[in-house]
């Protein structure tokens, strides 16, 4: 029996040996397979469904520091790519030193390439408004941003030094809702000309906010109203100064903000007891709706003019740096 127990014994340890080398070579494959600074394309399963999104990391990236990150959600109809083209966002990543996360909508056919006229797509920014896919569809986009964030901890090995959003449009709005609906994983927010639909939602700890739109935006009417694009309802929107007064208040800030001007931006400050002041408006005066500072893909006759000289990549930027160790 001796000889059989030996037997036994040895091959146990001869398993053990595989199992703790197999385990060790998949630690080495995992780092081995973090990414290297540049652009990065990956997929997450998020309720059910295959999602994308593009990672960005600076020049120089160095895996043992901690660095902000920066969401930026495309409009409607928008995709990924041509959002993190627009207004410099990877030589001021570059520059600054920040990491980049721009997620994909979804769309109605995920098996065929988006397409703006054809195949566009959107955010469940909470509105209710049918006429856009994802909220017809019921995408659970706040859970794959909740998991997206989850997975990029994981894939970086270590948590963002500060968290932010910033979005254009529906992208805007689904900005506004993550910042509510995800109570203090945010640290300050920068949405560009989009609405926030959840009013009634109450967040904890409201992230600071710096709000962009153009006083002649079609799509985002600055006096609020209905809105109607190729002959579908995209809902009734509040009154610009109002919605952003709301979020003054959530800071036991004044709702009434003094204004300066200066070119073509009016400036909106509302009397806050903290500092920096946590809630800001950037008003564009004649400006439609248009990513500020960058070319416009969409045409004048829909969206107004691009009439502004501010560049609101970086006016974002240096916001959410003074929020920013």
């Amino acid at each position: 029996m001796k000889p059989i127990l030996k037997y036994f014994r040895s091959l146990l340890c001869i398993s053990l040996l595989v199992i703790v080398t197999a385990s060790c070579g998949t630690e080495s494959a995992i780092r081995d397979d973090f990414p290297e600074p540049g652009l990065h394309s990956f997929e997450i399963e998020s309720d059910g469904l295959d999602r994308e999104y593009l990672l960005y990391l600076p020049e120089g990236y160095d895996s043992a520091a901690e660095y902000a990150m920066i969401f930026v959600f495309h409009g409607g109809g928008g995709q990924a790519m041509n959002t993190f083209d627009e207004g410099l966002w990877p030589n001021l990543a570059d520059e600054r030193g920040f990491v980049l996360v721009v997620p994909e909508g979804t769309r109605a056919n995920p098996d065929e390439p988006a397409s703006f006229a054809n195949n566009p797509q959107s955010w469940n920014d909470g509105s209710g408004r049918e006429a856009l896919g994802a909220v017809k569809r019921g995408v659970d986009d706040v859970a794959f941003v909740e998991s997206l964030i989850d997975e990029l901890r994981d894939r970086l090995g270590n948590e963002p030094q500060a968290l932010f959003a910033t979005g254009f449009s529906n992208g805007a709005s689904m900005s506004f809702r993550v910042a509510r609906e995800l109570d203090g994983r945010f640290t300050a927010i920068a949405p560009v000309a989009g609405s926030d639909w959840l009013p009634e939602l109450i967040p904890d700890k409201p992230p600071p906010v710096l709000y962009i739109t153009g006083t002649e935006d079609p799509l985002n009417p600055f006096e609020g109203g209905d809105i109607f694009l190729g002959g579908n309802f995209y809902g009734t929107k509040p009154p610009v100064e109002e919605m952003v007064s709301e979020w003054a208040l959530l800071h036991n800030c004044s709702d009434t903000a003094e204004t300066e001007t200066s070119g073509d931006t009016r400036k909106y400050d509302y009397n806050c007891p903290s500092s920096p002041d946590p809630v800001s408006m950037l008003a564009l005066i004649g400006h439609g709706h248009h990513w500020p500072g960058a070319d416009s893909r969409l045409p004048q006759f829909i969206a107004g003019p691009n009439s502004t000289d501010l560049n609101a990549t970086e006016t974002i930027v240096e916001f959410f740096e003074s929020f920013s160790n």
